[in-house]
């Protein structure tokens, strides 16, 4: 009898304990699950706000512009004339309509009006003296002066004294300043020499100069006035 007593007894405390491990353990995997529900929501991404709708207004008119003001400008007078209104002009017709410019000019200075003046005299030659000879010569003076005329361009006064010799076919020779015959500057120098080359050719000897080639001599004399 007590044996079947303490078996009883055994079996009713394992059956007890199993319940209460069964409900320690359906304990225990509820709170886990509870957990991770509250994890998982803690990881979803909050809903979006859905967006405000706001009713469409449309912009008030910009203001009209205000009316240009008129722009009152005076003109200067010139020194004779005689003072008037004012003249306003608006933006946009342009200045050249509106106002009258008045150029100051400088006073006129008075200056010395130079005269520049080249002359090529006639020198006697002691070896040849024919018609021909003279008329040929003259040709001759007349194309130098010409050319130092146009080459003289500083005021410088002087006499430079030149020989040369021409071909008979009018081609220049040899060609050399006479220092003791000449007074003048280097510039009146160069002048001569370089008018005596822009001179050649010269035209070819007539007839009656029957001579390969004749030796020239000239004198150009460079002299300026100055005047009103």
């Amino acid at each position: 009898m007590e044996d079947k007593v303490f078996k009883y007894a055994i079996l009713i405390s394992m059956a007890l304990h199993m319940v209460l491990f069964v409900k320690l353990y359906l304990s225990k995997d509820l709170d886990l699950l509870s957990q991770k529900e509250q994890e998982m929501v803690y990881k979803q991404r909050p809903a979006e706000e859905s967006p405000q709708v706001f009713a469409h207004k449309e912009a008030p008119p910009p203001p009209p512009p205000a009316p240009a003001a008129e722009i009152t400008a005076e003109v200067p007078l010139a020194p004779d004339a005689k003072p008037s209104e004012t003249t306003p002009f608006k933006p946009g017709n342009g200045l050249s309509e509106q106002f009258t410019m008045f150029e100051h000019k400088p006073d006129k200075i008075k200056g010395l009006k130079v005269t520049r003046e080249v002359e090529v005299p006639m020198l006697k030659s002691e070896k040849i003296n024919t018609p021909s000879y003279v008329t040929y010569y003259q040709i001759v003076r007349e194309r130098i002066r010409d050319r130092a005329y146009v080459n003289y361009t500083k005021l410088s006064m002087g006499e430079v004294y030149l020989t040369f010799i021409i071909k008979s076919d009018g081609t220049l020779g040899e060609l050399q300043i006479l220092e003791n015959r000449s007074v003048s500057t280097e510039f009146l120098k160069n002048v001569g020499i370089k008018s005596v080359q822009e001179s050649a050719p010269f035209p070819p000897f007539p007839k009656d100069l029957d001579y390969p080639e004749l030796t020239f001599n000239v004198q150009i004399s460079f002299q300026y006035r100055e005047g009103e």
